[in-house]
């Protein structure tokens, strides 16, 4: 029997506080403060990971069809179940009875464990027992990657801190771990993924020189057009990496659930240091490809950001995924980024991100070399996120329009500059937020003019609506700096330390309440 994950709607709203406080409180505790060098409060300048040649399906159209609701639906807007991977129903063949050896530092066990795999059918799983195994060698067929996941085999260790795959991959250009392209109904589950790399692991955003170890620990991709699909990654630890610790390419249905990931090696520009990234491609928006990019599942991993460019993102035409109760601590650049290349639909919701140097979400981005990165994509949806001492609570800017931001709840701290902050960002509605704290110059909800990326997505807030959100013990509330089409409807704001209500002269806003 299929499992399936559920379509998250509106009515899942925050479920367990009291543990999820006892949690936050833990992680807390163990954050490191950092200093940083002042600057802007433009987004970081950043550009495109490497861009994978896919076999070409069709010319892509420059619509999204008719796909209007965000989240884990069909087109016609109904839920649906992302399918998972069947349970194992054949037989159990460990790697150690095709010679891998589990004692640290031995010989080769790559080999091993594509024996066991090549000896696989579909509904049989591979079993790498407790211990660690030395990938020192590449797949006869694909020298870029130690071992290539085969449709219908699963990969199971023993336990994420039990079995521990130790890769000698060291900077080598589109390099990783773990690779399927094209396959279906498979589960990875259960070790850890690393290499050998000791060297410093990536702290500087701006050096593009930094690095070593695997470019990706798991790549999941399309092969011939064809998608992967119904795979379930879970309970990895994956760290010591140069660009994303898991890349989900040009597919659909890949459920990422209760992995922990760090340390990578490089946070510089050219997509290095991405914790988890979900990637359309970069000349395909057509829904109706079979390479669409589309209900993803990124539910429950934890990520610590010391040594994170982006925890999760999400670039190209991908949309209609799902990115959930996600625990982020810390990270250099946005937390969780819709990266400025056309992202629609998503859902992210119940997510927990502290200690941000940046936003802890944010859509659209400034940066790009070969892909130039602007807006995102239309009809995000951004809801009852928890977000703790970021510099930006949420973040939108460069045009990306018709975002729904509600129930979200705020807190700023000493480094935290506004809780919402939207600059040109058409039709974005700003609805039951709760936000808190910060000192000094923060403010709670800030509209302001968008300086753009070298002459793209400059202008203005438009038609943005600021509906019962409840400001209260901040240092300032609403500041609106520039606009057109603006209202305000029923929010509360008290027990303010500074100015409850700020409005650039010649600004017109409607229907005022509650000031």
């Amino acid at each position: 029997m299929k499992e399936s994950v559920r379509n998250s709607r509106r009515g899942l709203l925050y479920l367990g506080f009291v543990a999820l406080g006892l949690v936050i409180l833990l992680i807390v505790s163990t954050v490191e403060k950092s200093k940083e060098p002042v600057e802007t409060e433009d987004t970081v300048e950043e550009s495109d990971g490497p861009i994978e040649k896919e076999k070409a399906v069709e010319p892509a159209p420059t619509e999204h069809g008719d796909w209007e609701d965000p989240g884990l639906v069909d087109r016609s807007g109904a839920p649906i179940e992302v399918q998972m991977p069947g349970t194992v129903t054949g037989k159990t063949l460990s790697v150690t009875d095709f010679g891998a050896d589990p004692e640290p530092d031995s010989s080769d066990d790559a080999a091993a464990i594509r024996a066991a795999l090549d000896a696989a059918t579909p509904g049989d799983e591979v079993l790498l027992p407790a211990g660690t195994y030395d990938l020192r060698t590449t797949d006869p067929a694909d020298g870029s990657a130690n071992i290539v996941l085969r449709s219908g085999v699963d990969l199971r260790g023993e336990g994420q801190e039990s079995t521990v795959l130790m890769t000698s991959l060291d900077g080598e250009d589109d390099s990783r771990v773990i690779r399927g392209s094209g396959v279906q109904d498979v589960i990875v589950s259960d070790f850890t993924v690393t290499s050998r790399y000791a060297g410093q692991l990536g702290d500087d955003p701006d050096n593009g020189d930094a690095g070593g170890g695997p470019m990706y620990g798991i790549y999941l991709g399309a092969h011939e057009g064809q998608s992967s699909s119904r795979v379930l990654v879970e309970n990895l630890g994956i760290r010591r990496f140069e660009r994303h610790g898991i890349s989900v390419k040009a597919s659909r249905e890949v459920t990422l659930t209760k992995n922990h990931i760090s340390e990578a090696t490089a946070i510089g520009p050219g997509g290095q240091g991405y914790g988890i990234a979900i990637e359309g491609s970069a000349d395909q928006n057509n829904p109706d490809a079979s390479n669409d990019s589309r209900h993803n599942v990124v539910i429950g991993n934890t990520f610590d950001g010391k040594n994170l460019r982006h925890a999760i993102l999400l670039q190209f035409p991908t949309h209609n995924n799902l990115v959930a109760e996600n625990t982020i601590v810390g990270s250099h650049l946005d937390a969780i980024d819709l990266h400025g290349e056309g992202e629609y639909l998503n859902e992210i919701r119940d997510n927990t991100i502290i200690g941000g140097k940046k936003a802890g979400i944010a859509l659209g981005n400034s940066g790009g070399s070969k892909n130039k990165h602007d807006a995102s994509g239309h009809g995000n949806w951004v809801y009852s996120n928890n977000l703790i001492g970021n510099r930006q609570g949420i973040l939108v800017i460069l045009g990306t329009p018709d975002t729904i931001i509600e129930d979200n709840s705020i807190t700023g701290d000493e480094n935290s500059k506004t809780g919402i902050e939207v600059r040109n960002a058409p039709g974005t509605e700003l609805r039951g937020n709760r936000i808190t704290g910060g000192t000094d110059g923060f403010w709670a909800i800030r509209l302001s003019e968008d300086s753009g990326t070298a002459g793209r997505g400059t202008g203005i807030p438009s038609s943005i609506k600021i509906e019962g959100n409840v400001i209260r013990q901040a240092a300032n509330g609403i500041r609106i700096d520039a606009g057109e089409d603006l209202s305000m409807i029923e929010n509360i704001v008290d027990g303010i330390d500074g100015a409850e209500l700020r409005v650039k002269d010649g600004i017109e806003v409607s229907r005022k309440v509650d000031f």
